[in-house]
């Protein structure tokens, strides 16, 4: 072998031995731009399956607020028919008493007691009515503490229920705007009739 070929041969191994390292380097730096690479593609995967799964929790939520919502409701128009059914009859009830009123006084009797005036405003028929004196002492006192200028005729009319509800109110009486014994207790001065009656 010459010395030619020798060195022919020492640069050939010296080049691919170069090729060689090169191919591993490039094969390294290949394998860890695919491993970043696959880092990322995996954060944002996991980032993407999170949002998803926040909106899922977000649509059920908002699925059981409509439930509920929707059996709310259901509730309240059960609740509406019922309230109007019992308005229908209470109207038809005052509509009666009126009627028979209007009857009774159209035979003569044009002046009506205290009971009929409270059934014929109220479609009450409860028959524990204050009598007329009584009437008209608590409208004489009701005039005085400045709850209105009442006429004290004995008939408990929309002034006197006005002014009944007004004192009521401002002395923390149940508002029931009749002359029940609280109320007749607080005007004072009718504790007697109020135990009377």
């Amino acid at each position: 072998m010459t010395a030619r070929h020798m060195a022919d041969q020492r640069i050939f191994s010296h080049v691919l031995i170069l090729a060689l390292a090169i191919g591993a380097a490039t094969g390294w730096g290949m394998w860890f731009l695919s491993g970043q690479r696959s880092d990322r593609i995996e954060r944002e995967l996991r980032q993407q399956v999170s949002t998803l799964a926040r909106s899922q929790m977000q649509m059920l939520h908002e699925r059981e607020t409509a439930e509920a919502a929707k059996s709310d409701l259901a509730s309240l128009q059960s609740q509406t028919a019922a309230l109007r059914k019992e308005i229908e009859e209470l109207t038809q009830r005052r509509d009666s008493v009126q009627a028979g009123a209007a009857g009774q006084s159209a035979a003569g009797n044009t002046s009506p007691t205290v009971e009929q005036t409270s059934i014929a405003e109220t479609g009450s028929t409860t028959s524990h009515q204050p009598d007329q004196a009584l009437v008209s002492t608590a409208q004489k006192a009701l005039t005085k503490l400045g709850y209105g200028l009442l006429a004290a005729d004995g008939i408990i009319g929309p002034s006197t229920r006005q002014a009944i509800e007004a004192f009521q109110y401002k002395n923390g009486i149940p508002v029931t705007r009749e002359l029940d014994a609280a109320t007749l207790q607080r005007l004072g001065g009718l504790n007697s009739v109020a135990a009377a009656e």
